[in-house]
């Protein structure tokens, strides 16, 4: 079992590469990680089309100084990631662009990839799956990189870089996914297994400023002051839940790792490396629906815009009067409608 998490204290996102830097180090270097390999996928949490400092996504300065560091080792590096809507390169183009992606990839000799194709492949090893359809970039990668977002959420309690390669499902491959899982547990042993099937070679956590609270889209930015890194997503979202302050029994997808004995049953368990973590842990305020089996409520800024209506896996949103209405006894509280509203519209109550 792979426990090393380096952490480094970083509180503003002009220290990023050197942060990055010296997580890398430790582990010898990007080129040591890449160990022969070419083709390297980095793989960031862009939600939604948002602007960097919404913290509702992976910051650019964090993306760009991963990938330079691959390209410099002699990598050739994309970047991708898709959102709960449909997965075309229109919306691609728009993603990277607002998410500050489009500049990253350029100043640090990346690419940013527009290739939609995907494939359904078999997971070996699944305990909930046994195939899956992923993004075909991410099947073609010989390593994958997940920068994910430290952010609480609404049905996991807290996404990080396991749940971040739930985007390496394409578009509305998604709900379809809440619609066969809607159990908490049984939703994270698949994003296990998810997981398992990726087998992500590195891992780096966008911890400088989190979000707390209604994530992993409508909460409020965190100052955590950390980026954090290592070969184990789960030890590195493990880390991650210490430094937040929440509670680990409330983390579905540690608890599953942690019974296939992926990962220690406890943060004390890891082996820490880098910045001293205790000055740094905070008490991020949780999810509502981390207190309770939380119902997702339309806000009176609600627009009608219909995301949440294509989003839902048991489509039990309608439109009316330019207003969004929730059929509460078909819910399935999975809350994709609250992750995916662009306009923050929706409460879990």
């Amino acid at each position: 079992m792979e426990t090393r998490v380096f952490i480094a204290r970083c509180d503003a996102y002009e220290e990023a590469a050197a942060a990055v830097g010296r997580i890398l180090d430790v582990f010898g270097g990007a080129s040591a990680i890449l160990n022969g390999r070419k083709r390297v996928l980095v793989k960031p949490n862009l939600l939604l089309p948002r602007k960097p400092e919404g913290a509702a996504t992976t910051h650019p300065a964090v993306v760009e100084a991963v990938c330079a560091a691959f390209v410099k080792a002699g990598a050739s590096v994309s970047v991708i990631d898709s959102t709960g809507a449909p997965h075309s390169k229109t919306l691609l183009k728009l993603l990277y662009g607002r998410c500050g992606m489009t500049g990253a990839a350029q100043r640090s000799g990346a690419a940013l990839s527009f290739d939609t194709s995907s494939r359904e492949v078999s997971v070996p090893e699944g305990r909930i799956v046994q195939t899956l359809e992923l993004l075909g970039p991410v099947l073609d990668a010989e390593l994958v990189v997940s920068v994910g977002k430290a952010k609480t959420h609404g049905s996991m309690s807290m996404t990080g870089c396991v749940k971040n390669l739930f985007g390496c499902v394409p578009g509305m491959g998604k709900p379809n996914l809440h619609r066969r899982f809607p159990k908490r547990e049984d939703f994270a042993a698949m994003i296990v297994d998810l997981c398992e099937r990726v087998r992500p070679g590195f891992s780096i956590l966008d911890g400088v400023w989190g979000m707390e609270g209604a994530g992993p889209n409508g909460g409020d930015p965190k100052h955590l002051r950390v980026i954090a890194g290592g070969v184990s997503p789960y030890a590195v979202d493990l880390a991650q839940c210490y430094l937040m302050g929440l509670r680990l029994d409330s983390v579905a997808i540690l608890r599953e790792a942690a019974s296939r004995g992926l990962v220690p049953e406890e943060p004390a368990l890891l082996m820490w490396l880098g910045d001293d973590p205790a000055p740094l842990r905070s008490n991020f305020k949780p999810a509502s629906s981390h207190k309770s089996d939380a119902v997702p409520t339309i806000k009176d800024n609600c627009v009608g815009c219909g995301d949440c209506a294509r989003l839902c896996p048991q489509q039990c949103i309608v439109i009316r009067d330019k207003r969004a209405a929730i059929n509460g006894k078909e819910c399935i509280r999975c809350y994709c409608c609250h992750e995916f509203c662009p306009h923050r519209a929706i409460d879990l109550l």
